[in-house]
C-alpha cells in the first residue's frame, strides 16, 4: 500500500520539475523560487504530519482491554457469589481473575501516553484505587468465608452425633430431664443457626446465645466426650455468629468499591479522547486539501502530476477505509462474543449450576417483586420450603455423583408439575423452594404440595442405582398488603419452620405454617404418610 508520506514526496518532486528550468529564470529568481518551495514544503510537511493516521489498532486494543477488564470484574463478582453460597469453596478461585486484571491495568496505564486530558489520568487512578480496595476486601472475605464454610459443614453432623449419643448410653446415665433439655436446646440451636446463616438477625443471635448457654449448663451432667463435643459446638456456633454478619458487610463493601463504574468511566474518557484526536486529524486533513488546491492554482505546470498524486492518495484512503471496515467487523465480532460471555456470567449469577434452577439471591428478588404485586392486586403468594428425606443415605451409599443425579431428577420432575409462571429454586444441598402466585386457598397449596411429594416419591432410580427418597415440605403464604409488609425473609423463615415441623412429625409430608395468610383463615395442618 502506498503511504501518504510517499505521495507527499512525489507531489513535491512533480511541483519542482516544471518550474526549475535553468533557461527560464535567472539565478536570483531561482533562489527565490527555491526559498518559496522550501516554505511551501515546510508548510506541507507540517500539515501532513498533523494528518498522519491515528493508530487505530492501539486504540482498539485499549478499548478491548477495557471490555476484558469489565468482563473479568464481573467474573470476579461471580466467584465471590459462588464462594458466598458454597458452590466454590476454593480460596484461590476468588483471585483467579486478579493477575490478568493487573496485567490489563498496567497496559492501560501505558496507554495514558495516547491521551492529553488530565481527567483520563484521574479516571485511571480511580480504577487502580477501586481494584486495590476490592483486592484488600476480598482478602478479608477469603479468611472469614473459609472459617464460616468449615463451621457450617461441621455443625449439622456434630449436632446429629450428639443427639445420637443422647439416645444411647449417655442418655441412660444422665437424668431424663437433663437429656430432654439438652436435646431441645440442640434442636433449637440447629434451626436458629440455619436461619441465621440465611438471614443474620440480632434476635436470632440472642436466641442462639441462649441455646448455647443452655447446652453449656447441661454439659456437666455428661461424660468428657460429650463435653468436648459441647466445646466444639460452641466454638463453631460462635464462628457463624461472628463471620456471617461480617461476610455480609464485606460483600456490601466489595459491591461499593465501584470497580465496574470506574472502568466504565475510564472507557468513556478514552472514547472521548480518541474521538477528539480523530476530529483534529480530520480538521488538519481539510486544511491539507485546501492547501493542495492553492498549490494547484499556483503551479499549473504541475497540474497533471499533482492530479495523479491525489489519485494515489485517494487509493490509499480507500484502502485505509477498507482496512478500517475490516477492523470494525472484528471489533463487532469481539463485542458480540463479550456480550455472550457476559450473558453467560449473568445466567451463572442467577441460577444454580447443577440443576439450572433459580438460586437463592435471584429467588429473593423474585419473591420481593411477587409480594409487591400481591399487595397491589390483593393476591396471595405461596412459598413451599422442602428438603429431601433419605438423600444423605443416597450420598453415603452410592456417592455424590448419584446424589447429583437425584437432585437433577427432583428438579426436572417437580418443575414438570408446576405452571410456567411458577418458580422452583435450589438454595443449596438438598433444599428447594417453590414460589407461586394467585393461589388463594390453602387447599390449592396442599394439592400442589401433594403433586410435588408424588413427583419426588416416584424417583426410584438414579443412574441405574436404586434410590428411596421423599420430601418434608413446609408451606407459608402472604396475602395482600399485610403479607407484602412481612417481607421475603420472614415468609421463607415461616416456610422453613413449617418444614422442620414436618420433619418432627415423621417426614415425607407437608405442614402449613400457622402464620400463613389466606383470604379466609385456614388452620395449620400437617400431612404425613
Amino acid at each position: 500500500m502506498i503511504s501518504e508520506h510517499v505521495v507527499a514526496n512525489k507531489v513535491a518532486d512533480q511541483v519542482a520539475d516544471p518550474l526549475a528550468s535553468p533557461g527560464a529564470m535567472s539565478g536570483r529568481r531561482r533562489a527565490s523560487l527555491i526559498g518559496l518551495l522550501l516554505v511551501l514544503a515546510v508548510l506541507l510537511v507540517f500539515l501532513f504530519s498533523r494528518t498522519t493516521a491515528v493508530d487505530l489498532g492501539a486504540q482498539n486494543r485499549v478499548m478491548l482491554n477495557l471490555r476484558e477488564l469489565e468482563k473479568l470484574d464481573a467474573e470476579w463478582n461471580a466467584n465471590i457469589l459462588r464462594s458466598r453460597i458454597g458452590l466454590d469453596t476454593g480460596a484461590r478461585a476468588l483471585d483467579s481473575t486478579l493477575p490478568r486484571m493487573q496485567q490489563l491495568e498496567r497496559s492501560l496505564g501505558q496507554s495514558l501516553s495516547m491521551t492529553r486530558d488530565p481527567a483520563t489520568g484521574r479516571a485511571f487512578t480511580r480504577v487502580q484505587a477501586a481494584i486495590e480496595e476490592k483486592e484488600k476486601l476480598v482478602g478479608q472475605f477469603k479468611g472469614g468465608n473459609a472459617m464460616l464454610r468449615e463451621s457450617l459443614a461441621v455443625l449439622p453432623p456434630l449436632i446429629t452425633e450428639m443427639k445420637t449419643e443422647l439416645t444411647g448410653i449417655e442418655g441412660a446415665l444422665a437424668p431424663s430431664r437433663t437429656v430432654l433439655a439438652l436435646d431441645d436446646a440442640l434442636n433449637a440451636l440447629l434451626a436458629d443457626l440455619l436461619r441465621f446463616n440465611l438471614v443474620p438477625d440480632p434476635a436470632l443471635a440472642r436466641r442462639i446465645e441462649n441455646s448455647l448457654g443452655t447446652v453449656l449448663v447441661q454439659k456437666a451432667a455428661f461424660s468428657p466426650a460429650i463435653g468436648e463435643s459441647v466445646d466444639k459446638l460452641i466454638l463453631h456456633s460462635r464462628v457463624v455468629l461472628r463471620y456471617r454478619p461480617l461476610e455480609n458487610s464485606l460483600e456490601m463493601a466489595i459491591a461499593n468499591t465501584g470497580t465496574a463504574d470506574a472502568v466504565e468511566r475510564l472507557s468513556r474518557q478514552f472514547d472521548r479522547e480518541f474521538d477528539e484526536v480523530l476530529l483534529q486529524k480530520q480538521k488538519y486533513r481539510s486544511w491539507l486539501f485546501a492547501y493542495s488546491g492553492v498549490l494547484l492554482l499556483l503551479l499549473i505546470a504541475g497540474a497533471l502530476r499533482l492530479l495523479r498524486a491525489f489519485r494515489l492518495l485517494d487509493v490509499a484512503n480507500r484502502r485505509l477505509l477498507k482496512a478500517n471496515d475490516t477492523l470494525e467487523q472484528r471489533v463487532a465480532a469481539r463485542t458480540a462474543e463479550l456480550e455472550a460471555q457476559s450473558a453467560k456470567l449473568e445466567q451463572l449469577a442467577h441460577h444454580d449450576g447443577l440443576t439450572g434452577l433459580v438460586n437463592y439471591s435471584h429467588l429473593s428478588r423474585l419473591l420481593d417483586h411477587a409480594l409487591i404485586r400481591a399487595g397491589r392486586r390483593d393476591d396471595t403468594v405461596v412459598v413451599m420450603f422442602f428438603d429431601l428425606d433419605g438423600f444423605k443415605a443416597v450420598n453415603d451409599t452410592h456417592g455424590h455423583g448419584t446424589g447429583d443425579l437425584v437432585l437433577q431428577e427432583v428438579a426436572r420432575r417437580v418443575q414438570s408439575r408446576l405452571r410456567k409462571e411458577d418458580v422452583l429454586a435450589r438454595l443449596g444441598g438438598d433444599e428447594f423452594v417453590i414460589m407461586f402466585e394467585q393461589v388463594n386457598s390453602a387447599d390449592a397449596a396442599r394439592r400442589i404440595a401433594q403433586l410435588a411429594l408424588d413427583a419426588i416419591r416416584s424417583i426410584v432410580d438414579a443412574g441405574g442405582k436404586p434410590v428411596n427418597i421423599s420430601a418434608s415440605i413446609g408451606i407459608s403464604s402472604a396475602h395482600g398488603r399485610e403479607g407484602a409488609a412481612r417481607g421475603a425473609a420472614s415468609l421463607l423463615a415461616d416456610a422453613d419452620a413449617a418444614m422442620y415441623a414436618t420433619k418432627q412429625a415423621g417426614k415425607s409430608g407437608y405442614t402449613v405454617s400457622a402464620h400463613a395468610q389466606w383470604p379466609d383463615a385456614q388452620p395449620i395442618e400437617t400431612v404425613a404418610p
